[in-house]
């Protein structure tokens, strides 16, 4: 099943809309694809449950997604990842798609929406509470360490579970 959300922008949000990986990995690629590599990212978005994207009429071109996984045991959807281009923050694209994800969510009659982010990341902080997210608890080392060329360890940051109740 496949929905459109219009606004009268030139932004619509598509929902399990036919996204090829290549669709979804122009957005999520420069913002995650450092830390996870290609073959990762790939597998991640081939695992969700839900791809929402925004789609800018003008440009023909996607400029954010969400990979949503749902948890229907526990009633409730999982964003594992969430991403607006460079060249398109700060437009209001990111409320919008999290909005349309609470909206839909509502519908199918999901309680909650969760979601981790790094307690550094204060835009995205700004952003989930914006929309009604609110931090629910601090996991520390939640993030994997990853390898440099010189072998130095770097630790992410610890992260936030954030909550948005539906």
């Amino acid at each position: 099943m496949h929905f459109i959300y219009e606004r009268i922008s030139p932004i619509s949000i598509r929902h399990n809309s036919k996204f090829s990986i290549d669709d979804v990995e122009f957005v999520l690629g420069p913002l995650f694809g450092t830390h996870y590599g290609t073959n990762r990212l790939r597998s991640i978005i081939s695992s969700v449950d839900h791809i929402f994207c925004a789609y800018d009429k003008k440009t023909h071109r996607y400029v954010g997604c969400a990979l949503v996984q749902s948890h229907n045991e526990k009633n409730i959807l999982y964003i594992k990842l969430f991403g607006v281009a460079e060249s398109s923050q700060g437009q209001g694209i990111g409320t919008h798609l999290l909005k349309s994800i609470q909206k839909w969510g509502e519908r199918e009659n999901y309680s909650a929406i969760t979601l981790h982010t790094q307690v550094n990341n204060h835009r995205a902080i700004g952003l989930y509470e914006k929309v009604g997210f609110q931090k629910q608890y601090l996991l520390k080392d939640f993030f994997r360490p990853r390898e440099l060329l010189t072998f130095v360890e770097v630790h992410e940051s610890d992260a936030y579970q954030m909550i948005a109740y539906l």
